[in-house]
């Protein structure tokens, strides 16, 4: 009975653990310029995406294809911190739900100005989603929802230096 709780807690932990190493690699593939190879592998076929400002996306392709726009036209840049993971496993170890909070620098295509200028951004809010196994036992994004809290202009900017 005692080997058999064990077994139950370590993959509970090995589940937790590959949770955040799927968190890494989004944060990974945004900063990518959410390269679609990427994101192609963190979501089941039938995910949601959604986030404040950004809207809502539906399905694997929609959501790969609707991040990579978000970079081409809106954010050319950026670098995510995720911090915090909250993560609870169902006890049968088959879904999940995890929250966590972002920092995000940014920097973004203003389109309501006349120059169609680039601007530096600080963004921050907390992201909650759901999550299962895929047939292969590789956790994957159900829903991913983000609720942008701050979104505020850096006006100094960035100081570009190595990648200009």
């Amino acid at each position: 009975m005692e080997q058999l709780y064990l077994e139950q807690r370590l993959a509970l932990l090995e589940a937790s653990e590959a949770i955040r190493n799927l968190v890494g690699r989004y944060a990974t593939a945004a900063d990518q310029r959410n390269d679609p190879v990427l994101m192609q592998a963190l979501f089941h076929p039938h995910a949601q995406w959604c986030a404040n400002g950004f809207g809502s996306l539906q399905g694997r392709d929609q959501i790969v294809a609707g991040l990579a726009e978000i970079a081409q036209q809106q954010i050319v840049w950026s670098l995510h911190i995720m911090a915090q993971p909250d993560i609870q496993i169902a006890l049968d170890a088959k879904t999940a739900e995890a929250r966590w909070m972002l920092w995000e620098l940014s920097t973004q295509a203003v389109a309501n100005c006349p120059q169609a200028a680039l601007k530096d951004f600080c963004l921050g809010g907390f992201y909650q989603c759901q999550l299962s196994p895929d047939q292969h036992g590789v956790w994957k994004f159900d829903r991913v929802e983000l609720n942008l809290t701050l979104h505020h202009h850096y006006v100094t900017g960035f100081g570009r230096t190595l990648a200009d």
